[in-house]
């Protein structure tokens, strides 16, 4: 009786660790709705745009961005989690860069139910990106 409870112990202690693993992993790879560009700065040349995220809610950080589009299409960014949970600041990043062509005109940010809300726009006349 004594052995059957210890592998019992054994196995649920270790499916509890494998739980755990996959948590901190797997958060990681969820998208955030609640990212907006809080400050941004475009390259001399006009190839590069860097640019600092800020999160509306009061728990989580960014860890990195996908680009959907760019070239002669408007630039579809969608961020995603850190890696360990909620407010886990494993793999955090606020800073990043984005290629630019030049047809780019328009920077989109992934919000909640699925689209995209317009963050930058380039002004056709000057040239200089803006906020909507």
């Amino acid at each position: 009786m004594k052995k059957v409870i210890t592998v019992f112990i054994l196995i649920v202690a270790v499916l509890a660790m494998v739980l755990a693993i996959l948590y901190y992993v797997g958060s990681g790879f969820a998208k955030r709705y609640d990212v907006y560009i809080s400050d941004y700065s475009v390259s001399e040349d006009g190839t590069q745009l860097k640019f600092s995220t800020g999160i509306f809610s009061s728990m989580g950080h960014t860890r990195g961005f996908k680009d959907s589009g760019g070239g002669v299409k408007p630039h579809y960014l969608s961020f995603y989690a850190t890696f360990g949970g909620l407010n886990s600041t494993f793999g955090a990043k606020t800073e990043f860069v984005l290629p630019l062509g030049k047809n780019d005109t328009e920077i989109y940010v992934a919000d909640i139910g699925g689209g995209y809300k317009l963050a930058l726009k380039k002004n056709e006349e000057t040239g200089i990106w803006e906020r909507p």
